[in-house]
């Protein structure tokens, strides 16, 4: 069985396209890309990347396909691994250094997570209607900035080699005190649906694992390095 990947030309597509390869399913994606990102798994497994075929179907930029990224599978908060489409608009900010009055929480997922369940989904030929996608846990916009400005600091001095005591030391993780009983935040989407198709698939449910200080760390390492290289 090959699976069609269709416009994965986003940070998210692309790890789709990864995780189906590491999972040894043959992968139809016209994107020369996923063939130089993906030469030494292609090497030592016998799946395939072909640039053209048929297949089950998962499109990322709207084109019809059984799976419809946006209609079929709606995602929330995700936090790409570079700059592109899925970049909530606050962090587009933070990177440049200016605030951005907002007062959503957010229910940060990695594309890193949300590739692993989209893939189990595609691997097993299921048209899902509507289900959303997001992470467990409520962010405040605070402590999310809080967590961006700490690890943007930590990076920076990392490039200069001067590091401050404050930087470095004390950081619990933001938003970790207790809240009153009476505090009632953001409503989440509904995970149900996700969780009941993923438990039946994989026994673990909808189970996110990357922390969101390692979200945010992955997604600043590739705007420093872009910008060192520019």
């Amino acid at each position: 069985m090959a699976i069609l990947v269709i416009g994965a030309k986003c940070s998210l597509g692309e790890a789709v396209v990864d995780k189906l390869l590491s999972m040894d399913i043959d992968v139809i994606a016209e994107e020369s890309s996923h063939y130089f990102r993906n030469q030494s798994v292609l090497k030592y497994t016998n799946c395939k990347l072909l640039d053209q075929g048929t297949g089950f179907s998962i499109s990322f930029d709207g084109s019809e396909a059984d799976i419809v990224v946006g209609r079929d599978i709606i995602l929330h908060d995700i936090v790409p691994t570079r700059v592109d489409k899925w970049l909530a608009p606050e962090i587009r900010q933070w990177i440049v250094g200016k605030n951005h009055e907002t007062s959503n929480s957010r229910f940060w997922l990695s594309v890193t997570d949300a590739a692993n369940a989209i893939s189990h989904l595609i691997k097993a030929g299921i048209k899902p209607k509507s289900i959303h996608m997001c992470g467990r846990r409520e962010w405040l916009p605070e402590d999310s900035k809080a967590e961006f400005d700490m690890l943007w600091e930590r990076t920076n001095q990392g490039q200069s080699g001067e590091f401050t005591a404050e930087t470095l030391f004390g950081h619990q993780i933001a938003g970790m005190e207790p809240k009153p009983i009476s505090y009632v935040g953001k409503q989440r989407p509904d995970l149900s649906p996700l969780h009941e198709i993923l438990l039946d698939l994989t026994g673990d449910g909808w189970r996110p694992m990357v922390q969101l200080r390692t979200m945010f760390m992955t997604l600043i390492a590739d705007v420093v390095n872009n910008v060192a290289e520019e």
